[in-house]
């Protein structure tokens, strides 16, 4: 269960409202000034990972779409870009359940989105470069699935909060790539909407193996960052209102 899910019920909704919030926020600054599209567009990657560890899969996916969905109307892109930012809400979803290790889920997402890539026929001239750090954390996915499912502990593994908020981030942004991708690819957005050629794809597959790396570090040093202190302070709070609700 997620953390902020311990809490009442009302406690979850207004967490739910304030990290909505601050997603929009987030979501409507620019990174880089001028630039309005692809993974770059604004600083919501950086705190949708956490909110999907706080939130668990089902609210984080809630307060991250409706937040993006706010941002990208305050800081209004290209209309597709509405289109790709679901992949924000999947990612803080998959965050969430990987640091509630629920393996199966993340495995089963992971298999459908790349089976949808690689039988699309324009991947076959594309370098797996390209995908290179999606193919990385699959393997992962792989190997913790198949120790879930074997009932083997991965607590030597994942002995620490720092370790488990990295991971979670780290597959979870991977994923929010994945969906992008897919929209991109199987969702044949790139010829249908952008008119690209082959060409042009395979030089934009050559650059991506460089750059989004640097956006999964960059949320992964964030989340481990702040998250320890957050989940320190929520756990505070639920101690306090298991405490009340004993002394009432």
């Amino acid at each position: 269960m997620a953390i902020i899910g311990r809490l009442t019920g009302s406690r979850s909704i207004t967490f739910t409202a304030i990290f909505a919030a601050m997603i929009a926020i987030l979501d409507s600054i620019p990174m880089i000034p001028g630039f309005y599209g692809g993974i770059w567009d604004s600083w919501g990657f950086l705190l949708s990972p956490i909110v999907g560890i706080l939130l668990g899969p089902v609210l984080g996916v809630i307060a991250v779409g409706l937040g993006g969905f706010v941002g990208h109307l305050v800081y209004f892109r290209d209309p597709l870009e509405l289109l790709f930012m679901l992949g924000a809400p999947v990612g803080a979803g998959i965050a969430g359940l990987v640091y509630q290790q629920r393996w199966k889920f993340v495995f089963a997402i992971y298999s459908l989105l790349l089976l949808a890539y690689f039988i699309t026929p324009v991947t076959w001239v594309l370098s797996l470069w390209g995908i290179w750090d999606v193919l990385v954390v699959y393997t992962l996915v792989i190997g913790f699935s198949a120790l879930s499912s074997f009932k083997i502990s991965t607590t030597g593994i994942l002995n620490s909060t720092n370790a488990k908020l990295a991971l979670a981030t780290v597959i979870g942004l991977e994923a929010d790539i994945l969906v992008r991708i897919f929209i991109l690819i199987p969702g044949q957005v790139y010829w249908f909407f952008y008119g690209l050629p082959v060409e042009e794809l395979q030089l934009m597959w050559l650059v991506a193996g460089f750059i989004t790396p640097i956006k999964v570090i960059v949320a992964a040093i964030a989340t481990v960052a702040i998250g320890k202190s957050l989940l320190r302070n929520l756990q505070n709070q639920k101690h306090d209102s298991n405490n009340q609700f004993t002394m009432e």
